[in-house]
């Protein structure tokens, strides 16, 4: 089959008989041309099937159309709804998306980093990446356009885009409360994490202020993943004296938390209440029917890209945006009322 020759503008100029100039301006909306001119060269290259030259464009318009969006764990479910919200946006701007999965590892994401650098990508927003050590500080600072998504920095003003962790986590405690449980485990996302700390602080204070139970062990420090959910649920359920509910930081830690639980032969929620965070697709599965705390994934995604967007229209000094999301409680079947002690159990605990 003898392959069919590429179509110029050129070809389309010479099918509508007018000036080259004439259908460039046309093709990239230049406001002197007239609408019945529009149409034609429009008909035409549709007609012809003509499609521009994504490098004579960016060589014209001096950028390469090109997004680089950085993730800490492509295994996360949480993660694509953010992405989805990025490329909602980055197809309306005909731009392309690299995407880079970092581990959570700063090597990977330096490395990342200078790749999508070299490659002279118009801008990147870092979804939960690191972004306060001195090598990811320098390539931040090189002059390519950024916005952070659910990690600020603790020492610089930038672009920043993520959820209120505040109100999501009180919502969750009060809820917990209210069915009676006063111990309640917390599972600690990453230590360098400004989420994972606001998250942790904000338990701290709903506990605090309901007058919980504030025992050190009720912590556990780990990641965003389902071994450290499932390690955290085997240090709190063979506790002397275990928690009746548990808070995770991600759903993932949840499900890991719920997996240990059914190990030991706890049950969920007479047994014990879980509470995730994300609302992933899988927390509203009826077998998980996991209580959550709704983030607006999606949402926070495009929030981010038309932030870079204005960004890299604009590339002139200004003071750094933020824009917080709202959250909100998803109660489903993982949560029930504290389990009342038995009496043989009480009068055991009296007796020793």
């Amino acid at each position: 089959m003898k392959d069919r020759k590429r179509v110029t503008i050129r070809d389309v100029a010479n099918e509508c008989g007018i000036a080259l100039s004439t259908v460039s301006n046309a093709l990239a909306g230049k406001q002197h041309v007239s609408e019945e001119t529009r149409a034609l060269v429009r008909e035409a290259a549709e007609r012809l099937g003509y499609r521009a030259s994504a490098v004579a464009r960016a060589l014209r318009m001096q950028r390469s159309f090109t997004i680089g969006v950085l993730i800490a764990d492509i295994t996360n479910p949480a993660f694509p709804g953010f992405v989805r919200g990025v490329e909602d946006v980055a197809i309306r701007e005909k731009c392309n998306l690299l995407l880079c999965n970092t581990d959570g590892e700063e090597e990977k994401q330096l490395w990342h980093m200078r790749a999508l650098l070299d490659s002279q990508v118009d801008g990147m927003v870092l979804i939960s990446q690191h972004v306060d050590t001195p090598r990811v500080r320098e390539l931040l600072d090189s002059g390519t356009p950024f916005v952070l998504v659910q990690r600020r920095s603790a020492r610089h003003q930038d672009d920043y885009v993520g959820s209120d962790n505040v109100s999501g986590i009180t919502q969750a405690v009060e809820h917990l409360a209210g069915l009676g449980h006063k111990r309640i485990g917390f599972v600690r996302g990453p230590m360098d994490s400004s989420t994972a700390a606001e998250r942790l602080e904000s338990y701290k204070a709903a506990v605090r202020r309901l007058k919980l139970d504030r025992a050190p062990e009720l912590i556990f420090n780990g990641d965003y993943n389902l071994p450290t959910g499932y390690d955290a649920g085997l240090h709190f359920l063979s506790l002397p004296e275990r928690p009746t509910a548990i808070m995770a930081s991600n759903d993932l830690n949840a499900m890991g938390v719920i997996e240990a639980a059914a190990e030991l032969g706890i049950e969920v929620p007479s047994e014990l209440s879980v509470v995730g965070l994300d609302d992933i697709q899988l927390a509203s599965f009826r077998r998980i029917d996991l209580t959550t705390i709704h983030l607006q994934k999606r949402a926070m995604g495009a929030a981010a890209a038309e932030m870079l967007m204005k960004r890299i229209r604009n590339p002139r000094p200004s003071p750094a945006r933020e824009q917080i999301f709202p959250t909100g409680l998803v109660v489903r079947g993982s949560t029930a009322r504290a389990p009342q002690v038995s009496s043989s159990r009480k009068r055991k605990k009296e007796a020793v």
